[in-house]
């Protein structure tokens, strides 16, 4: 899982490969699955965290101001 944290000068996008996630965006917690994209801007917070029985295998890419 990745643990609950802020992102201060950049924004952060994941693509979800495959597996099931749970993910915290702000407060609000959905259910993410293959093929879901996620946004989380500079100033705003997420976590990530499997849920699935299978790993959840995703890309991030860091988009620095």
């Amino acid at each position: 899982s990745l643990g609950f944290h802020i992102h201060e000068k950049e924004g952060e996008t994941y693509y979800i490969l495959s597996g099931q996630g749970e993910f915290n965006d702000n407060g609000v917690v959905k259910t993410v699955t293959a093929g879901d994209v996620t946004f989380t801007g500079a100033g705003e917070g997420h976590a990530l965290k499997n849920i699935g029985t299978e790993p959840l295998e995703l890309i991030a890419l860091i988009l620095y101001q």
